[in-house]
């Protein structure tokens, strides 16, 4: 007579031991990009308390979740864009069900008082989450909100006048495009004095920080600039990962302006990636400090031909004398 194994799910918190086990995952799953790898989530663990956890099914790891905590809060992770589960493909409803639940049971039972997670957005994966979100839902979570992300399918072919007639006139101007190591020259000439300036603000990443996660990703991190006559003009900074970029940063300055240094810029690179790429990410267009969509940023992304996909934020809150089932 046939009969079923039933696999014990087994959650562990993460130690450093796992460090290759977790990479495996990540390298191994449907929504995992290097921002997950253990490298990347630890250049700036000094700023976190990690409550990481990694998950086995009959011995083999399935899945992870970046998290840090702060006063009782936990976040799956405030340190990375797109987070939550990162898991292997194949697995069954009943595990991925499994596996949200006991992830739950096991902050609510260490005395934890909330938990969140940014969604990764389904254009960056390499499988479909449908089965993972609907896990989700199952636990009956809060939507926080729904995060906003433009992306521009690839292969594209601009069509936006405005965006022709700058690219037009950069070339007109000798405005050159370069692949760069010069983010000393980015940061300190375009990128701070335009946050500043703008914003009010700095880059999430200090020149230090970005300098790192380079050393450690020199394939995935790379920095496209323009130039004119040797001055920097305006650059972008992109993460690239399997099926996708993400322009990570992009900044320009008066004269950049002044040239349309970005209309040449952007339209380099999405002829240069439009054949091995799937997806151009331009990130969210919604100013940090506020949440509330920059119209003029929103008008620029559609003119490159992003669409603005939501993606959905959980969020539960632990009664501790309650339990899920």
């Amino acid at each position: 007579m046939p009969f079923k194994i039933q696999y014990i799910l087994d959650i562990r918190s993460y130690q450093s031991n796992l460090g290759q086990i977790w990479n495996t995952v990540v390298e191994n799953s449907i929504n995992g990009t290097f921002l997950h790898h253990r490298e990347f989530i630890e250049y700036h663990e000094d700023k976190f308390e990690d409550v990481s956890l990694v998950f086995f099914e009959g011995g083999h790891p399935i899945a992870v979740f970046p998290a840090e905590v702060n006063n009782g809060q936990v976040s799956s992770h405030r340190g990375l864009t797109y987070e939550g589960w990162i898991v292997i493909g194949g697995l069954s409803q009943e595990t991925l069900r499994k596996m949200v639940l006991g992830t739950i049971r096991w902050y609510q039972s260490r005395g934890f008082q909330t938990m969140a997670i940014k969604s990764v957005p389904e254009f960056l994966c390499r499988g479909s989450q449908k089965d993972l979100i609907e896990a989700i839902q199952s636990t009956d979570p809060e939507i926080s909100e729904k995060a906003v992300f433009h992306t521009t399918a690839l292969p594209y072919q601009i069509t936006d006048r405005g965006r022709k007639w700058g690219q037009k006139k950069a070339i007109a101007f000798g405005l050159e495009l370069k692949v760069s190591d010069d983010f000393e020259g980015f940061w300190e000439k375009v990128l701070e004095p335009l946050l500043e300036d703008k914003f009010q603000n700095t880059p999430v990443h200090s020149l230090k920080e970005i300098l790192l996660l380079k050393s450690r990703f020199p394939e995935n991190i790379m920095i496209y600039t323009a130039y004119k006559d040797g001055e920097i003009l305006a650059g972008t900074v992109l993460f690239i990962d399997r099926g996708f970029l993400h322009a990570q940063y992009i900044a320009s300055t008066k004269n950049g302006r002044k040239y349309r240094a970005l209309d040449l810029l952007f339209a380099g690179i999405i002829e240069e990636f439009k054949s091995n790429k799937k997806h151009l990410s331009l990130g969210s267009s919604c100013d940090s400090r506020t949440g509330i969509p920059i119209p003029g940023l929103v008008r620029w992304k559609e003119s490159l031909g992003a669409i603005p996909v939501e993606v959905p934020r959980f969020y539960w809150r632990f009664n501790p004398n309650s339990s899920i089932d």
